[in-house]
């Protein structure tokens, strides 16, 4: 598939406007195993009593619907490898449809909570507008709740169920638990949109200190609800358990249904989910050891997400890894901690969140597969040295533009790239030292990627031969200098 860059267009479901709302540039998505490429899919819109929600599908295979958590926003999800890993994984073996509730994300806003009747008849219109006559329902935490009421109200429509770290209505929690838990989502709403490591260290311990993702973290919470919307949502979420709901009702949920909790989830006790399963006809359980509530973040993402997939397609998932030819770039930031200290967090931050925003959109342009942040920096790899080199020279622009400056090393080789997306190999290493070797705001690459451009406009210099860690032999590195 030819990767281009684009823009998500929202188009209403009925198709009577072509364009309902102009959103911000979606990377071009290229990360996944066997050179798999995705393009990503057209924001949609459904109208459900005067609201607009916001719905997108992608993959192929059985028909899955996704049911969200408390907040989301299925186009932002896109630009975070922990997001799109994840999704990208799902839809080379699966269609997926998911969407975000009314009053959140990319849907219309709402100035009262929303009924459960709301709700359930918000879901049943999306998989209407996607053509989604019956399907497998995916959901987690608040979402989880979402998708047993959805499952016992239309039995019909739901082919499979997963519900993983889902909240339950009836489960004894003692009063001590129940007001500790109010009090911390007192704190979230007041540092919503201000401060994003509270969440963290309650929702996904495991990335509590990795500041890259607390910067993004940080833009989901503002572009999917103000702080007034999300105190809303988390209001609807007890209005449900306090909703005269049988607790019973589990019982008349027929779809074979896969229960996951995380054993430390400090938000919903893996204890709800054993009690969930003991109620429910046809439930398989399953546990994973781990603290962190929104699994994607989590080290067992690809252990359970490959799991998911197998049991609603009733197949084993073969996921080996894939050796290819590539052109890896490691990039810094060159002086980050003289510049936090002269600019202050709060500025800094700021300026790390463009840096973001930047090095986005240039691996867009030139259909990088990001693999992950490294602090001040990126993983990043290209199909070829020349998509590397316009990589870093447009960063190394845009970033001149925004204040910062930082150095990068390439080199092409072959590379591993494994089931889950990370990269291994002597190349990956080998770029690693190349960057640690470039002086400040230099871009070096090795001799292989020198001579794989002769011929070409692209000019270098030559800085001598390097002797780089872990190898026995100096290797000879140029300068880009055009």
């Amino acid at each position: 598939m030819t990767c281009r860059r684009r823009s998500a267009r929202a188009v209403r479901s009925d198709h009577r406007a072509s364009t309902l709302r102009e959103r911000a540039p979606v990377a071009c998505q290229t990360r996944s195993c066997f050179t798999w490429r995705m393009e990503i899919a057209d924001v949609r819109f459904v109208e459900v009593d005067g609201f607009a929600i916001a719905w997108q599908q992608f993959g192929a295979g059985p028909d899955c619907l996704v049911i969200p958590p408390l907040v989301s926003n299925i186009e932002l999800y896109w630009e975070h490898e922990f997001f799109r890993r994840w999704m990208e994984f799902h839809a080379r073996h699966m269609r997926v449809t998911h969407f975000d509730k009314r009053g959140i994300g990319l849907s219309d806003r709402a100035d009262q909570m929303p009924s459960l009747e709301e709700r359930i008849h918000d879901i049943a219109a999306v998989m209407d507008a996607a053509g989604l006559e019956r399907a497998h329902v995916f959901a987690m935490s608040e979402g989880g709740l979402m998708a047993q009421l959805f499952a016992a109200r239309y039995p019909e429509r739901v082919e499979r169920l997963v519900l993983v770290n889902s909240l339950t209505i009836g489960y004894p929690v003692a009063d001590a638990a129940a007001d500790a838990t109010a009090g911390r989502f007192d704190r979230l709403i007041e540092e919503w949109g201000r401060d994003p490591h509270f969440f963290l260290e309650w929702f996904s311990p495991s990335q509590a200190t990795n500041e890259t993702f607390a910067r993004w973290w940080l833009r989901l919470q503002r572009q999917s609800a103000t702080k007034a919307e999300f105190a809303r949502q988390v209001a609807s979420v007890v209005a449900l358990a306090t909703e005269r709901i049988d607790p019973d009702f589990v019982a008349s949920i027929v779809a074979p249904t896969l229960v996951i909790n995380m054993t430390r989830d400090q938000v919903v006790e893996s204890a709800s989910g054993d009690w969930l399963a003991a109620r429910l006809p046809n439930a398989t359980r399953v546990t994973f050891d781990s603290d962190d509530h929104f699994f994607f973040a989590g080290d067992h993402w690809f252990e359970m997400i490959t799991l998911v997939v197998e049991f609603m397609i009733g197949a084993p998932v073969h996921a080996p890894s894939e050796r290819k030819l590539a052109a890896v770039v490691f990039t810094d930031i060159v002086g980050s901690t003289a510049a936090t200290a002269a600019a202050g967090d709060a500025a800094w931050s700021a300026a790390l969140d463009e840096h973001d925003t930047i090095a986005w959109a240039a691996s867009d342009v030139y259909c990088g597969t990001i693999v992950k942040s490294t602090g001040d920096g990126l993983l990043v790899y290209f199909d070829s040295p020349h998509a590397a080199i316009g990589f870093c020279r447009d960063l190394r622009i845009g970033l001149d533009q925004a204040g910062l400056r930082i150095r990068a090393g390439i080199h092409a080789g072959e590379i591993e790239v494994r089931a889950n997306g990370d990269i291994t190999g002597i190349a990956v290493n080998l770029a690693a030292r190349i960057e640690q070797s470039a002086h400040d705001a230099a871009i070096y690459v090795s001799s292989t990627v020198r001579d794989m451009l002769l011929g070409g406009e692209t000019c270098f210099e030559d800085r001598g031969e390097h002797v780089l860690k872990g190898f026995d032999h100096p290797w000879r590195l140029y300068e880009l200098t055009s």
